[in-house]
């Protein structure tokens, strides 16, 4: 019924995760382990010899790092597949993917549900989950446009007509945004679920990989951008943009770019791409979340 489809670090995974797999999923299951200990793969060609491998309706895509803390999630999943107008269904995802370059959460309109990665996972400790969500949830899901590589499944059909692009991109980012976004953009709902419980064992590593796979994203689809399953008004919309701004602004400064170089580069994004959907307004609002920005770095506010 659900073909798990893992990435591994090593020539095969735990046997602590198998046997938390066997004990919580409730339902018939495969596993598909594509053995990368010798990084033979990036993520998008792993992922594609997965798929290939695979034999049942459901591919769900999973780190080799996590638990899962919900009994029976294996129904739940095939719950929320009922509707044939899904196409994908997660635990961490974004309503609103920006025009800018940004990580997915940077827009803030975002629905979670994931064990912390900073509790200790041991028997003495009490995982918490890291729970958030843009509005109230009904029927335990929320309706996003792209979701996070943590944990995701997929309709096994939908690879009929889309895949893992591992001819624009390499390395191990931007594959969970860039499936989404074939996925929303052939018209199919993608969820992001409160009723499965996973903890993580780590964080993501925005690099320069990160980055650079980023901006190549962000080229493949600009005529696509921005993606979203709500109805903004032209303000909230800027707002979730220079959101994106300031978060990839950030991480340009964290990967040594220098903070001129790394205003030249947003700056050039702002002109390149969100000039083509200039509204008189624009300016102004984006002036306000500015000064916004540099009065409370000074202290101003």
């Amino acid at each position: 019924m659900i073909s798990l489809i893992i990435c591994a670090r090593s020539k095969d995974i735990g046997q602590e995760l198998k046997n938390n797999i066997q004990e919580t999923i409730g339902v018939e299951y495969e596993l598909v382990i594509i053995d990368n200990h010798n990084n033979q793969y990036n993520i998008f060609s792993a992922y594609n010899k997965g798929v290939a491998q695979s034999k049942y309706p459901l591919l769900c895509f999973m780190h080799d790092d996590i638990k899962y803390l919900s009994q029976n999630w294996g129904l739940q999943l095939v719950s929320h597949f009922a509707n044939p107008n899904v196409g994908a269904v997660g635990i961490a995802g974004a309503a609103y993917y920006p025009l800018l370059p940004g990580p997915w959460w940077s827009s803030g309109l975002i629905a979670k549900n994931i064990g912390s990665h900073s509790v200790q996972n041991n028997s003495n400790s009490q995982v918490a989950p890291w729970y958030y969500s843009y509005s109230a949830v009904p029927q335990k899901s929320l309706p996003v446009v792209v979701l996070d590589g943590v944990w995701f499944t997929i309709r096994k059909q939908l690879f009929d007509t889309i895949s893992f692009d591992d001819k624009t991109f390499s390395g191990f980012h931007s594959y969970d945004i860039d499936i989404c976004l074939q996925i929303h953009t052939a018209g199919y709902d993608i969820l992001s679920v409160y009723d499965i419980l996973i903890f993580h064992a780590s964080s993501g590593n925005m690099n320069l990989s990160w980055v650079e796979n980023c901006i190549l994203l962000h080229k493949k689809w600009q005529k696509q951008l921005p993606a979203s399953v709500l109805n903004l008004n032209y303000e909230q919309e800027v707002r979730a943009e220079y959101a994106a701004y300031e978060e990839f602004y950030q991480t340009l400064k964290k990967n040594g770019i220098s903070g001129i170089r790394s205003f030249k580069i947003t700056v050039n994004y702002i002109l390149k791409y969100r000039i083509k959907r200039f509204n008189i307004t624009f300016p102004f609002v984006l002036a306000k979340y500015t000064l916004r920005y540099f009065t409370k770095k000074l202290g101003l506010r």
